[in-house]
């Protein structure tokens, strides 16, 4: 959609992808400044190291854009409010919750110390989850936003807590794979005193939700094509001196059942 949106605007937007290799990514923007390419939208895990790096842009007469995340050195952020939507999501666990389990809760949260976004959606939904269970017994906090790391930290948190009736992570491919840990276990994926609920919205995670019937009871869902726009409409906006400011797109909490499952589903082109 950024792309899209862009070549409306006159531009071409070129996506690289480097996946965590910091290397990769800076030496991939230093040869964006060296072109002097008119805007950079990054993601930056690791804020201190590319202070630098964005103030070199900057210096360059390069807008940039902080993608989920803020530097000293920027002319804007495009993304989400982290605290806030995780919030949202340990709110609606924390009063699933007191609906369905009251004291008998056994809650694991999946964040990212490594990531200033992943410390910051994990404090939402702590936060969010005592909002409405004060005194909420969770068992495990750990780091896991991969399918393969929610699976695997799972597999060794249900050794140590098998009563574990409650994840609340801030990705959903972790999730993903945590639901997966807990199906291998031979436990059911039909509980109805389990609650599993993760970020971002991704088409498995919205595929359980469209169905309904499972543990995997929420996702906080991006806007995928409202977040393509905003990129592309922030960049040219700072480019032509008309910048208003950080542009925050808000997630929306996806329940089991709910038409929006469906409607994310349909944004992302899942077809079946």
């Amino acid at each position: 959609q950024a792309k899209a949106r862009g070549a409306e605007l006159g531009y071409k937007v070129i996506l690289t992808d480097p996946g965590t290799d910091l290397n990769k990514q800076v030496n991939t923007i230093k040869t964006w400044i060296q072109q002097k390419v008119p805007a950079i939208i990054a993601v930056t895990l690791n804020p201190d190291m590319f202070e630098s790096i964005a103030k070199e842009a900057r210096d360059a007469g390069i807008a940039w854009i902080t993608y989920a995340g803020a530097l000293q050195n920027q002319d804007a952020t495009v993304g989400f409010v982290h605290y806030e939507n995780g919030f949202t999501l340990g709110e609606y666990g924390g009063r699933w919750i007191n609906e369905n389990l009251g004291d008998e809760a056994r809650v694991v949260i999946f964040g990212y110390e490594k990531g200033d976004w992943g410390i910051r959606r994990a404090n939402g939904i702590r936060d969010g989850l005592r909002s409405q269970v004060p005194n909420a017994n969770i068992v495990a906090e750990q780091d896991a936003i991969s399918p393969s790391e929610g699976l695997n930290t799972m597999r060794t948190i249900l050794q140590a807590h098998p009563d574990v009736n409650v994840l609340l992570s801030i990705e959903d491919p972790s999730a993903e794979g945590a639901y997966k840990a807990w199906v291998n276990s031979g436990r059911d994926a039909h509980d109805p005193k389990v609650f599993f609920g993760g970020m971002d919205g991704t088409p498995e995670a919205l595929k359980l939700l469209r169905a309904g019937g499972t543990i995997y009871r929420a996702s906080m869902a991006i806007p995928l094509s409202a977040l393509g726009n905003a990129m592309a409409e922030l960049a040219d906006d700072i480019i032509n001196g008309r910048n208003q400011g950080d542009r925050m797109v808000p997630m929306e909490l996806v329940t089991q059942k709910s038409p929006s499952a469906q409607k994310y589903l349909d944004e992302q082109g899942v077809t079946d």
